[in-house]
């Protein structure tokens, strides 16, 4: 299957920059990537262009220039569809990827296989904040990574079911399995998406994942979480936002 990976950058130079971009290149399976950043005053934009050439991967930089909307979710949302529409015809996956996020290489694969099981046009893993404990190398090259002394859960806003959020801790919520996957309203972070269903009309809209699960939703397909595939916000580079 032809995948794109497709992640965000905004004013992120000295922040791990060069080591994150190389681990989202690093994915197997995906066969281009579209990164998408703002004008600003560091080389976040010089950076990410480098290290793409030093990997040798094909990778399309879009420099933001779109008008910003004044709050946080739909100027991101904004961004995102703005990404979209660089997909070609024959782009078959998107793999959505927060860029401060850590997965394991074999992510597209591992969600592809849950996708292919359950019929889902959006599948999502399972974002831990600091560390995952069952893989606890998924942090960044630093000499002693922040830990949390119990990890949890980190997307409370996109992961949702039957209307309600997500919660940090046990039980996150009705619908949740730990060792098999299972449907929900939504996702978010890190997910793997049917392109066929945003060339029929899925997108970001002005409230980001959420939105876009429900359009999807809409149009018969299904959303899934995959707890066994896990995705890792270090501690180092969460940010709060209030949204």
């Amino acid at each position: 299957m032809r995948t794109v990976c497709m992640s965000m950058w905004y004013g992120d130079a000295g922040k791990h920059l060069a080591d994150r971009a190389t681990h989202l290149l690093a994915k197997e399976g995906v066969r281009r990537w579209v990164w998408t950043c703002r004008p600003h005053n560091d080389m976040t934009i010089e950076m990410l262009k480098s290290v793409a050439v030093r990997g040798r991967r094909f990778v399309e930089v879009i420099v933001e220039e779109i008008a910003q909307p004044a709050d946080r979710l739909p100027r991101l949302s904004a961004a995102a569809d703005n990404m979209l529409r660089s997909l070609t015809p024959r782009d078959e996956l998107l793999l959505f990827h927060e860029s401060d996020l850590r997965t394991l290489a074999d992510i597209v694969p591992r969600l592809h296989e849950t996708m292919e099981a359950t019929g889902a046009a959006v599948v999502g893993g399972w974002p831990m904040l600091s560390h995952h404990p069952d893989y606890p190398d998924l942090s960044l090259r630093v000499p002693e990574p922040s830990r949390l002394e119990e990890p949890f859960f980190y997307d409370t806003w996109g992961y949702r079911f039957n209307g309600q959020r997500f919660r940090n801790y046990p039980p996150y919520s009705d619908c949740y399995k730990a060792d098999e996957p299972f449907q929900l309203d939504s996702v978010g972070s890190v997910a793997l998406i049917d392109v066929e269903y945003i060339r029929r009309g899925a997108c970001f809209g002005g409230n980001g994942f959420v939105e876009l699960c429900e359009r999807v939703r809409s149009l018969g397909g299904t959303v899934w979480c995959d707890p066994r595939v896990p995705v890792v916000q270090p501690l180092e580079l969460w940010r709060i936002n209030n949204d």
